[in-house]
């Protein structure tokens, strides 16, 4: 392996004073606004500018998933300090209609390595991956089955190269990536219904378990395991 970066990463498990049912994609919207404004403060945790409100297009060095009825919180770079200075135990979240005390909160510190791999790696979409917008979602819809591949490829390797940069990796060499056996699902972001893609992600980048990439990430969308 070639390596390009290593950057910290740190990861918040938080628990509830309480059982908490509902669906993966509902209980991360929740968990990011309750965040979001327990923390309003700092930009890191929502993607607003502090002085005129603007959405700050950027690469989210915060991120938020669910799992297993627990809530989790993801930092890159400066965020991953700023996560493990942060008074998570006894912390007040209203999740919905839900009020939720934190009764416990597990925190995890990694070193992330990006890099050039000699060989093709293979990694588990955990969540489905965002590549569509509505309209290129329309002209995908009128593509060819081989078509239709060339194109998820394309958008794969586009926006692999956005996430790369956002966390200011450069990639030297030709990014490959494909997506074997992709399943399809509807997903649901801002009130609009997007096409989510699953799978086995085949690719030369070498990319750290937590890796997040594709449109919504810091919404859970496009996490990648090992």
């Amino acid at each position: 392996m070639h390596l390009l970066a290593t950057i910290p990463l740190t990861q918040v498990e938080l628990r509830w004073d309480r059982e908490l049912a509902g669906g993966t994609q509902q209980r991360t919207k929740q968990l990011r606004g309750a965040l979001a404004n327990a923390f309003r403060g700092d930009d890191l945790f929502h993607q607003h500018d502090l002085l005129t409100g603007k959405t700050l297009y950027r690469y989210p060095r915060v991120q938020y998933r669910w799992r297993h009825g627990r809530g989790l919180v993801v930092g890159w770079g400066q965020a991953a300090d700023r996560l493990l200075n942060l008074p998570w135990l006894e912390l007040n979240l209203l999740l919905g209609e839900t009020p939720v005390v934190v009764s416990d909160a597990a925190l995890t510190l990694n070193q992330g390595q990006f890099g050039v791999g000699d060989q093709l790696g293979h990694y588990r979409l955990e969540t489905p991956v965002l590549l569509f917008n509505q309209e290129n979602y329309r002209r995908y819809q009128a593509m060819t089955p081989t078509q239709q591949r060339s194109e998820r490829e394309r958008l794969l390797v586009a926006n692999l190269l956005i996430a790369l940069r956002g966390l200011d990796v450069t990639f030297p060499e030709r990014l490959y990536a494909t997506l074997a056996e992709p399943q399809t699902c509807t997903c649901h972001y801002k009130g609009e219904k997007l096409l989510g893609l699953t799978g086995e992600l085949t690719t030369n980048a070498v990319l750290p378990a937590g890796f997040s990439f594709g449109h919504a990430v810091s919404h859970g969308y496009g996490w990648l395991t090992l």
